[in-house]
């Protein structure tokens, strides 16, 4: 669960349609095997402090009333104890700290890339940050971003001359190259553009209220020939909803620019001044947009000497500010029932939220030593192996499953450059000391180039794919799977998890077919890709273990080595989730339960009871 910059939706978003399903009632059997509550998440105390349960809860009765009722969306997420950015910029969280490096002497830049940092060891599975965000925008109140009212071309080019603008110029500064000090990439996204050359000096001056938009996959590097603004270089109208939204908590708090807003990423009006600029796709968004910030220096929100120029700055920078801050919200995303509102899959909960420091500061890497998953609106990143005193913590922008591809595939996906100096045959060999630098510089901070850019590939086994697969009747759709998986792949082009979705895709075949014994291998082999690319705790491992357990009881008569397949994966799922999510078996079950009511093989209600009893108490 990433940024939104050019992820991929899941396979487990399409399938539903295609799977029959035999829904039962889970009774509350005694709890066998409980594991242990994981005693490394700090700063949430006893159970009855806990929030996830609480907000677990929330979650399935806003689902269900959003299925009831289509115009709900007061998605109202309660959860207090929250992570204090304050206490973070201050020094005063127990487990973490901001730090701000020094640009290298090589790079000729005087800033320097804010991170988060270990104050001590930290055990796996431990909560750093719970997270609420500052502005959130659901997706189904977007629904109609794919409408016809964008704006043309010859519309957009006026409307921009008209925004407010700014007579500040940036530094020629370059961006700084990062790696830590185990030689893994690390990405901070103050340091992630270059300056936005200047052959126009007047469309420089333009305000940043034209940025480009690349979080919902717009084509940020589209060249023309002419010097019109292009249909990719607008931003998206929910990114529009949350900068109105924004500046309604300005107007209401305008503490909250100076305390939190202006702490993010662009931290000035000359850093802002480097990216490429934004204006939003949506017509009436945009005008409302244009229209509020020209209210805003009358309103006097700052002191009289400060306000005229705090208002300049909010119009230039906050734009920016949601554009590089964004994050997506999905509520139990890993489950393959997800997608399925109608069996209780939370897909309706989805959205995007702009979150404060103490959540912008944790920089992506590779090889990330912490996780993040969504409840709703409230975000939790948990590290997901021991870390040690010192060492920053970053998580992954792009989906576990592009980790393990290579320096050019990740950059298409996640919107950035990396230079490979040691090249391995996948990605980051997680062995070595140094495999890749990461190139600090931002397709969308790029001027467009008179060459012809090189062919960017993206997934075969995209969202579009995986429907039309789905939607095909099971047995033709498992010949084209067959037809799939035996084309020779292209190194250059084709993409490692194409094999790992279609082993899923494979695997729910089979299953749907009644053949769970040949669909067993498949499953195995989607959780070894996972176990060998994924980070140690990641919550899309536990639902394929999840599967290859159900798979293997074979309706409830396996042999005796499935049956040891079925208690191994079982028993790992367990024990990952409980470091993830913490409450043992009981919230497990809380969260798992949905999924075993929507059973993906074609066995007996109690069988599949009976099943789930065995493996997972």
């Amino acid at each position: 669960h990433t940024p939104l910059a050019a992820t991929q939706p899941s396979i487990k978003q399409r399938q539903h349609q295609a799977i029959p399903s035999i829904l039962f009632i889970i009774l509350s059997p005694p709890i066998l095997n409980e594991p242990k509550s994981n005693p490394a998440i700090p700063a949430i105390g006893t159970m009855s402090e806990d929030p996830i349960d609480i907000l677990l809860d929330q979650a399935a009765s806003y689902a269900k009333k959003r299925l009831d009722d289509e115009s709900f969306v007061d998605f109202d997420f309660t959860c207090t104890n929250t992570t204090s950015p304050i206490d973070i910029l201050n020094g005063k969280h127990d487990l973490i700290e901001m730090r701000e490096e020094k640009g290298g002497d090589d790079h000729g830049s005087e800033g320097g890339q804010r991170g988060m940092y270990a104050k001590c060891d930290i055990k796996a599975g431990a909560n750093l940050v719970i997270a609420k965000p500052i502005v959130v925008c659901w997706d189904v109140e977007d629904d109609d971003s794919d409408d016809d009212d964008d704006i043309d071309d010859d519309e957009l080019e006026g409307m921009m001359q008209d925004q407010l603008g700014s007579d500040d110029s940036g530094d020629d500064d370059d961006s700084v190259d990062y790696v830590d000090e185990d030689g893994d990439e690390v990405i901070d996204m103050e340091a992630e553009s270059k300056k936005f050359s200047d052959s126009n000096e007047d469309e420089r001056k333009v305000s940043s209220l034209k940025t480009t938009e690349s979080d919902h996959g717009d084509d940020i590097n589209s060249d023309d020939d002419d010097d019109s603004i292009q249909e990719g270089a607008t931003g998206t109208k929910r990114n529009g909803i949350l900068i109105l939204r924004s500046l309604e908590k300005i107007k209401e708090t305008p503490s909250l620019w100076t305390n939190t807003l202006s702490k993010l990423f662009p931290r000035d009006v000359d850093s802002a001044l480097t990216l490429p600029p934004w204006f939003c796709g949506d017509a009436s968004i945009g005008m409302e947009i244009e229209t509020q910030c020209n209210k805003l220096a009358s309103l006097s929100l700052f002191p009289s000497r400060e306000n005229e120029e705090m208002c300049k700055e909010i119009v230039t920078r906050l734009p920016l500010i949601v554009r590089y801050n964004v994050l997506s919200l999905e509520t139990c995303s890993e489950l393959f029932v997800y997608p399925d509102v109608t069996k209780g899959g939370l897909a309706s909960l989805a959205g995007t939220g702009l979150y404060g420091p103490e959540v912008s500061y944790l920089n992506h890497s590779c090889v990330p030593n912490v996780s993040r998953y969504c409840i709703g609106d409230v975000m939790f990143f948990v590290t997901n192996r021991d870390v040690t005193k010192g060492e920053e913590l970053c998580y992954s922008y792009i989906e576990h499953e592009f980790l393990c591809e290579n320096a050019s595939k990740r950059s298409a996906l996640l919107d950035m450059d990396f230079e490979l100096e040691d090249t391995t045959n996948g990605g980051i060999d997680q062995n070595q000391d140094h495999g890749e630098r990461p190139n600090k510089k931002q397709k969308v901070a790029k001027m467009p180039s008179s060459k012809e850019e090189d062919e960017v590939h993206y997934p075969l086994i995209d969202a579009e794919t995986q429907s039309e697969l789905m939607a095909s009747p099971a047995t033709e759709r498992l010949e084209l799977i067959n037809e799939l998986l035996d084309q020779k792949a292209d190194p250059v082009q084709d993409y490692q998890c194409d094999k790992y979705q279609l082993h899923i895709l494979k695997a729910i075949t089979l299953d749907e077919l009644g053949k769970s014994n040949v669909a067993l291998p498949e499953w195995e082999m989607a959780v070894d890709f996972a176990v060998t690319n994924f980070p140690p705790l990641d919550e899309t491992t536990i639902a394929l273990r999840v599967q290859a357990a159900l798979c293997a009881l074979k309706g409830g008569v396996p042999v005796d080595n499935d049956k040891s397949k079925a208690k191994c994966h079982a028993g790992e799922a367990l024990k990952v989730h409980n470091s993830l999510f913490g409450g043992g078996t009981k919230r497990f079950l809380k969260r798992y339960e949905k999924e075993f009511s929507c059973p993906m093989r074609l066995i007996p209600a109690a069988t599949m009871l009976m099943n789930v009893q065995e493996l997972f108490g």
